[in-house]
């Protein structure tokens, strides 16, 4: 019943009808590529998303509908017209700094619109792009601008690739991407001024991020740089910006192999977060904890202080030293570095083998008990 009322509201309103027919064709688009099982994935995961619909917008909310058929499109459009990977062998480490909160000469003129556009974070990749212990993040940004000529105002707290493309006609005259952590601004010509302002880089213009409690920081940051005020802000949804016209199934993507995303990649460092960690257990330099493990440093802690405990009456005393959380557990066989991103879920619990080296980089929320001196470090050793 509810999905026939859905349908209804669908067919009975301009944009939704419109939306839902461009989705439809990109969905097929993609269907019609894929062998029968990745085809066979791609019909149960419509399915799931089509359910999904009448939960995420209550009541059929049509503007609601709206934006969840956007970004479904977006999804889908990704797929289909997917951005080429190229390898790049030099990593651009300073792209965008510059000595002065400008550029080199006017780079926007009277009739250029200025948009700006971000948030926290854009989707998380496993590759690091600097050495702040953060995971690294990227967002999809397309423009859509045909007529007039445009200015990016791009910003990002965690440490984050900027993926630009543009459609046919579209004029990108200049680039700011500021955040906390390291900005980079893939996709686009070598030619196109880009000017990188961060706290860690000491940029300049200082730093801030795209997100509703940094709005009023917009206006003054676009009036340095560019001399006049931001024309729309944008907030990322699910690490994706669209700026301009909306985007329709018959607008072709182009970006440029200047500057892909590869070549911003840290690849002398391990990858982050969880797959960093998949990556040293394939590699034998870790594996994954046992209960025998904790059991070894509950005995060994309580050696420690053997003649010093009294007796228990059921059980042993060297339960009390005995890790309380294991979470994702693993004991450290070689020497390493821990990986960037361990926070929240994605942290882990380290035992430190005898012999092994101290590992470098940070913990994180991870925890680390040290079987060479006996001691814990990090966020669990409390517990």
């Amino acid at each position: 019943m509810a999905e026939r009322e859905l349908d209804k509201i669908i067919c009975f309103n301009k944009e939704l009808n419109r939306l839902d027919e461009d989705m439809s064709s990109y969905y097929l688009k993609i269907k019609n590529t894929l062998d029968s099982d990745k085809a066979g994935e791609l019909i149960e995961d419509q399915r799931v998303w089509l359910k999904q619909r009448a939960v995420e917008c209550v009541d059929n909310n049509s503007d609601c509908l709206v934006t969840l058929y956007k970004e479904r499109i977006l999804e889908l459009r990704k797929e289909h017209e997917n951005f080429i990977p190229y390898t790049y062998a030099t990593s651009r480490k300073f792209q965008g700094v510059k000595g002065a909160c400008s550029f080199d000469t006017e780079v926007i003129s009277s009739n250029t619109d200025i948009y700006a556009g971000g948030s926290y974070s854009g989707n998380e990749i496993n590759f690091q792009i600097d050495q702040s212990g953060h995971q690294a993040t990227q967002f999809e940004v397309i423009v859509n601008s045909p007529d007039r000529p445009v200015a990016l105002i791009l910003g990002a707290y965690e440490p984050s690739i900027w993926n630009v493309a543009w459609t046919q006609g579209t004029e990108i005259s200049a680039v700011v991407a500021t955040g906390y952590h390291r900005q980079a601004v893939a996709g686009l010509p070598k030619d196109i001024p880009i000017l990188i302002s961060s706290y860690d880089n000491r940029g300049p213009c200082g730093y801030t991020y795209i997100t509703e409690k940094n709005l009023r920081k917009i206006n003054p940051l676009s009036r340095r740089v560019f001399g006049r005020d931001v024309t729309l802000v944008h907030y990322a949804s699910k690490g994706s910006l669209v700026f301009g016209n909306e985007i329709n199934q018959n607008d072709n993507l182009l970006t440029s192999k200047d500057t892909p995303p590869e070549m911003f990649f840290d690849k002398t460092v391990p990858l982050a977060g969880q797959a960093g960690l998949e990556d040293f257990a394939r590699k034998g330099l870790i594996r994954k904890h046992t209960n025998q493990d904790s059991e070894r440093w509950a005995k060994m802690k309580a050696d420690m202080y053997k003649g010093e405990l009294p007796p228990v009456a059921s059980g042993s005393s060297s339960s009390t030293f005995k890790p309380r959380y294991v979470h994702n557990g693993y004991v450290i066989l070689k020497k390493i570095t821990i990986p960037a991103g361990l926070y929240g879920g994605n942290s882990a619990t380290f035992f430190l083998n005898e012999g092994v080296p101290y590992p470098e980089g940070k913990l994180g929320h991870s925890t680390l008990y040290d079987f060479n001196t006996m001691s814990c470090s990090g966020t669990g050793c409390g517990r």
